[in-house]
């Protein structure tokens, strides 16, 4: 008891960091997109709306890190809540899943001209890589004058 008595606030301080680090690994292991929007990839989407509308106020970017941080262990503390009340099989059920992307999705005209110009649209892919490479190449002779 002495010991914690004399460190209290290394010790509250490493319990702090130490739950971030936690908090972060989480974050770092679990999927990045779902269509659903599940874990903490609500959170991301959130952070990646409000940060450009900060315009780069640097008060402004770190209140939104700090919003996206406290999104993330309100992620982490629903997660232990829900099993607790025994509504999912394990504490991070909720942020460690099997992602659901979407289909690319070609409706039927697209495929049906892609089909019937297959090569049409072959050839006028190569010619603009062809293009690409002259105006690359001019760029560069114009560098070098």
């Amino acid at each position: 008891m002495a010991f914690l008595k004399n460190h209290w606030f290394g010790f509250l301080l490493s319990l702090v960091v130490g739950g971030y680090f936690v908090v972060f690994l989480l974050v770092l292991f679990a999927p990045k997109q779902d269509i659903r929007q599940r874990g903490f990839v609500k959170c991301s989407a959130a952070l990646s709306e409000n940060m450009p509308q900060c315009g780069g106020g640097k008060w402004c970017l770190l209140t939104e890190v700090l919003r996206n941080g406290w999104c993330d262990v309100k992620v982490v503390g629903e997660g232990v809540a829900l099993w607790a009340a025994g509504k999912q099989a394990t504490p991070w059920a909720n942020y460690f899943f099997e992602p659901l992307e979407a289909e690319p999705q070609m409706s039927a005209e697209a495929l049906d001209y892609y089909q019937k110009n297959r090569e049409n649209l072959k050839k006028s892919m190569e010619r603009i890589k062809q293009l690409n490479q002259e105006l690359e190449e001019k760029a560069v002779k114009h560098e070098e004058n």
